[in-house]
């Protein structure tokens, strides 16, 4: 760089550091940045985004923002300098800084030019993850400008690995080449920032789609994991691989980068887990303890499951966060692999905020699964501490209580003679039996219901009685057609009927 050229920079960024917090404000809208923050750190948003335009060779937007920062500060514009082009040699350089590259810029994967976007104003810092260490940034960070409805927008990241580069991941497997991309927050140069890529997202490494979730849990930010395109990439070193990115429907800035990273298995995570400080099997105790003594909390048993609430199998590695109150583990190694899926980094069973810092082996559920055979899946905790297992108790008292059962299945009952049970199956038809006379001596509500009724026979009347002028009811109903019968003649004398006799003459 010539030391005009830096003079001319230096110049400018003294002005910057003399202007207002208005006159600032007027300069990031100028170039689509956050307005907000304090002063100083106003000034280096725009001292970067200089610092961007001079160091990769773009003249024009270097020469605008110098135009207006001094048109801003109302001060004469001295001559603009001329800014060299990048090398030709440089891992990246973009079809924009040099037209005469156009020709030999490779086509897009897609079948689209790759629009020209400038890097991000400032170094991207990442949030800490313990599955990876980020080794060394592969390729400059690339600003994804909003892209509009109905329009789509690609980038494009050029990977030139050195033969030192390129050697270890072909022998290394925890040496791994990963894509971040994170949302523009206006902070991302002061804070650090989640792994986050557009809804609508496409990646591409060397013309081969990239098998990668993206997206992450739905309305939980952090949750989504860098894109390891390793697996594409061809390990050679001088040769550029070509990543690029199509996205759509966003309505802010994204920033995209490489990174080459370590990874860190979870049977390591894990060993360290057991190595580190551990929640101690007195510090336990001591805390039940104080739950019980306490006037206000109505201490009693609690059951405790031996069984991880992720994986339902019994738990290998107890452990918890310090920050949790109940006593409930859940396995180690489980958590780690559904937090190295979908990062989210909350306890599975009372879902308080948590950290792999914060876990600890918890040595007093330990102790309980090393005492318990394998098929216990829980126990009884006392509010001192003492725990049970309900197959002992079982094993213990349910076996007293047991042969009792067994030994009324073989008792006999023994009755008495003259002793008649107490349930009875004929009593219902005896009393149908002993009911029918009563309510056939009931003429006057015989006649009331439309059945036949029984007939009714008269055992006071005497033979002298027996021709009563009232006939004898039949016990089917006759005919109507047929003639009525005439009276019965007594064997003692004349008819007794309510018919006139008959002459007869005399023989």
């Amino acid at each position: 760089m010539a030391s005009g050229q830096s003079s001319d920079l230096q110049s400018v960024i003294a002005l910057i550091k003399t202007l207002t917090n208005a006159q600032l404000k007027e300069i990031l809208r100028f170039e689509g940045l956050a307005v907000s923050g304090v002063k100083a750190a106003l000034q280096i948003r725009i001292i970067e985004c200089l610092e961007r335009h001079y160091s990769s060779g773009q003249l024009e937007l270097y020469d605008s923002l110098r135009k207006f920062i001094y048109g801003t500060a109302h001060r004469a514009l001295p001559p603009s300098p001329s800014v060299q082009p990048p090398a030709l040699g440089h891992p990246y350089q973009h079809a924009s800084t040099n037209q005469s590259m156009q020709s030999q810029h490779r086509p897009s994967p897609i079948g689209m030019s790759i629009p020209s976007h400038g890097s991000a104003s400032g170094p991207i810092i990442f949030k800490d993850s313990p599955f990876y260490r980020i080794i060394s940034q592969l390729t400059p960070t690339i600003e994804c400008k909003v892209a509009r409805e109905h329009t789509r927008d690609s980038v494009e990241l050029r990977i030139l690995l050195s033969a030192d580069v390129a050697s270890r991941l072909s022998t290394d497997p925890r040496l791994r080449v990963m894509v971040f991309c994170a949302a523009d927050t206006g902070l991302n140069q002061f804070t650090k920032s989640d792994i986050a890529f557009p809804h609508q997202v496409e990646l591409k490494a060397n013309l081969d789609e990239v098998k990668a979730n993206l997206r992450g849990l739905k309305n939980k930010p952090g949750t989504t994991r860098p894109a390891d395109i390793t697996g594409y990439l061809r390990k050679k070193a001088g040769y550029t691989n070509h990543v690029v990115m199509t996205y759509a429907l966003t309505h802010k800035r994204f920033f995209v980068l490489a990174n080459l990273v370590e990874c860190t298995a979870i049977d390591e995570l894990v060993n360290k887990l057991k190595q580190r400080k551990t929640i101690t099997k007195e510090q336990v105790l001591q805390e039940m303890k104080s739950k019980a003594e306490d006037a206000d909390i109505v201490a009693t048993s609690t059951v405790m499951s031996l069984k991880c609430p992720l994986s339902t199998q019994r738990i290998q590695v107890p452990c918890r966060s310090v920050l949790c109150t109940h006593n409930q583990c859940f396995d180690a190694s489980s958590f780690l692999q559904l937090q190295e899926q979908a990062p989210t980094w909350t306890c599975p069973v009372c879902a308080k905020a948590t950290s792999y810092e914060s876990l600890n082996v918890d040595q007093y559920v330990d102790d309980i699964l090393h005492s318990t055979p394998v098929d216990v899946e829980q126990v009884t905790i006392e509010p001192d501490g003492r725990w049970s297992n309900p197959k002992d108790e079982t094993a213990t008292t349910g076996a007293d209580s047991a042969t009792p059962a067994t030994d009324d299945d073989d008792l006999i009952e023994i009755r008495e003679p003259g002793v008649t049970p107490v349930k009875q199956e004929s009593l219902p038809a005896l009393d149908v039996v002993q009911q029918t006379p009563a309510r056939s001596r009931e003429p006057s509500s015989t006649w009331s219901t439309n059945k036949r009724p029984a007939p009714v026979i008269d055992l006071t009347v005497s033979d002298d009685d027996d021709g009563d002028d009232s006939p004898v009811r039949p016990p089917k109903r006759q005919a109507v057609n047929l003639p009525r019968p005439l009276p019965r003649q007594d064997h003692r004398g004349p008819y007794r009927g309510s018919y006139p006799l008959p002459a007869f003459a005399p023989d």
